[in-house]
């Protein structure tokens, strides 16, 4: 398999996950993940960053329509975010690579 039937399979896989971790309210990393380490053979630590960027790209985009509209509590917002970021690096730090 070469580089654009690769690329053009993971993107129709990354629709599909998409589209049904709309229809069932989970993430689509649920299903891109397995989908990635299973079916295209990618180590699993690049398909959980490929799903965690994936999540961060959505959120972002949901967080600015809810701020705009003034349905967020920007206060609470920042110290989840500090805590989240505190304890990813806390969690990370002992970790061989």
């Amino acid at each position: 398999m070469n580089i654009l039937e690769f690329t053009l399979f993971v993107f129709v896989g990354s629709l599909a996950a998409g589209f049904l971790g709309a229809l069932t309210g989970l993430g689509g990393g649920v299903v891109l993940v397995p989908l990635l380490t299973l079916f295209f053979k990618v180590d699993i630590r690049y398909a959980i960053g490929a799903s965690l960027v994936s999540v961060i790209a959505t959120s972002s985009g949901a967080a600015a329509a809810y701020v705009k509209e003034g349905f967020s509590n920007i206060r609470i917002g920042m110290f989840l975010e500090i805590a989240t970021t505190l304890g990813a690096v806390l969690s990370c730090s002992g970790q061989e690579t």
